[in-house]
C-alpha cells in the first residue's frame, strides 16, 4: 500500500545565473524533493508539537513506497526562462598596484557582474513563491495548497481502477486536507504554543494578529508561510543541510543561491548595539518591486540552511525580523527543532536509500 505523508505545495524553481568569480566555481543543481515514505500517526497541529517540532526519526521510517517528487526546481526555471529574458552577467577584472619598492607587483581580481541585479532576483522571488502573492489570506494559501493536494490524487485516481484502491486513495486525500488544515497556527501567548523554541522563534510575534500555516515537503523542506492582519508577508524555506551533502553553507550559496537570485547579493551583519560584536551575517538580495531574499547558515543549531522571502512593504511597518544563529538558544527535553535532524539515509555517493542510516 502507498503511504504518503507529503503536503504538495506549489512548485517553484531557481534561476540560473553564472557563478561567482574568476574561477569556475563546480555546477550544483538543487536536488528534486523527496516525499517520506511513512505518514505520522499526528498532525501538524499545535496540539501535536511534540511529534513536529521535537524530532528524531521513527525505527520505522524506510519501509514503504514513497510518491514521485513534487519539486522540480530546474523544471520551474526552464518554464520562467521561456518568458523571461536573463539579465547579461559578465566576468569584470581589475588591476591594481599593491606593495612598495622591490615588493610593488600589479594584481588581478575578477567577479561575475550582473548588469541587472533587482531583476535577477525577481526573477529568482516569482520561480520560488509561483502560485502566491503578497497579500493572500491564510484561507486563501491554504486552498492554493489544497488544489495542488486534490490534483495528486485525482491524477491518482484517473490510474487506478480497483474501486477499493480508490477508497483508500480517497481517505488518503482527505487525511492530507486535514493535515494541512492542522498546520494553520495562530500565534497568541494564551495557547502556550511551543514555536517559542524552534527555528523560527524569531519570525512572529504572540499576540499581535499574526498567524502561520506551515508543511512538509518531504524529509529535506518545511515551509512556513507568516501573515500580519490577515495577509501574507513572508515565506521561509527551512532546507535540510543534507539536501547538499557535499557542500557547505559557502558552497551552497555559490552553487545555487547566487544562481536563484543573483551573482551579486549584498553582504550583511548585524552586530550587538552595545558591543558591536558581531551576531549573524547573512546575504540579500533586492528585487524589483522590494522584495527581499535573504539566505542564513543555520546548520550549527537547527541543521538548516535558510531562505526568507519577503514583501518589503509590508516588512517596512512590520519590522526587520533575523534569526539567532549564535548557539546560545535552549531548549526543553521534549521539544527539539523543526527540522533539525535527518530522517533520511545516504548511500556513500549521497544517493537516497531506504531505511536508516547506519552511521548514525
Amino acid at each position: 500500500m502507498l503511504k504518503r505523508s507529503l503536503f504538495i505545495a506549489a512548485a517553484f524553481g531557481l534561476f540560473v545565473v553564472a557563478d561567482a568569480g574568476c574561477k569556475k566555481q563546480e555546477e550544483s543543481t538543487a536536488p528534486d524533493e523527496v516525499a517520506e515514505s511513512t505518514p505520522k500517526k499526528k498532525g501538524v497541529s499545535e496540539d501535536n508539537e511534540d511529534s513536529m517540532v521535537a524530532a528524531g526519526p521513527s525505527s520505522s521510517e524506510g519501509e514503504g513506497e514513497a510518491p514521485p517528487a513534487t519539486t522540480d526546481m530546474d523544471a520551474a526555471v526552464a518554464k520562467e526562462d521561456a518568458k523571461v529574458k536573463k539579465p547579461e552577467v559578465k566576468e569584470v577584472c581589475k588591476t591594481k598596484t599593491v606593495g612598495k619598492g622591490k615588493a610593488k607587483k600589479k594584481e588581478t581580481t575578477c567577479e561575475m557582474v550582473d548588469s541587472n541585479p533587482k531583476l535577477s532576483a525577481s526573477i529568482g522571488v516569482s520561480s520560488l513563491i509561483k502560485g502566491f502573492e503578497w497579500g493572500m489570506s491564510p484561507e486563501q494559501v491554504l486552498a492554493k495548497l489544497g488544489e495542488s493536494i486534490n490534483k495528486y490524487f485525482d491524477d491518482q485516481l484517473k490510474e487506478t481502477k480497483n474501486p477499493m484502491d480508490q477508497d483508500r486513495i480517497r481517505k488518503e486525500r482527505n487525511d492530507q486536507l486535514n493535515e494541512l488544515k492542522k498546520g494553520h497556527i495562530k500565534f497568541a501567548s494564551s495557547s502556550k504554543h511551543k514555536w517559542g523554541v524552534s527555528l523560527i522563534q524569531y519570525e512572529f510575534a504572540d499576540d499581535n494578529n499574526e498567524e502561520m500555516i506551515w508543511v512538509k515537503e518531504g524529509s529535506k523542506l518545511r515551509k512556513f508561510y507568516f501573515f500580519k492582519d490577515g495577509q501574507l508577508w513572508k515565506i521561509v524555506y527551512a532546507f535540510n543541510k543534507e539536501k547538499w551533502p557535499d557542500k557547505d553553507y559557502a558552497g551552497v550559496v555559490d552553487g545555487s543561491f547566487k544562481k536563484w537570485f543573483g551573482v551579486n547579493p549584498a553582504a550583511k551583519v548585524k552586530q550587538d548595539p552595545k558591543t558591536a560584536a558581531v551576531l549573524l551575517r547573512y546575504n540579500e538580495w533586492t528585487g524589483e518591486k522590494n522584495e527581499k531574499v535573504r539566505s542564513f547558515d543555520m546548520t550549527e543549531v537547527h541543521g538548516v540552511v535558510v531562505v526568507a522571502v519577503v514583501d518589503g512593504v509590508q516588512e517596512t511597518s512590520i519590522g526587520e525580523r533575523l534569526p539567532n544563529i549564535k548557539g546560545d538558544d535552549k531548549f526543553t527535553d521534549t521539544v527539539g527543532d523543526v527540522l533539525g535532524t535527518s530522517d533520511v539515509a545516504y548511500d556513500e555517493k549521497g544517493n537516497i536509500i531506504e531505511g536508516k542510516n547506519p552511521a548514525k
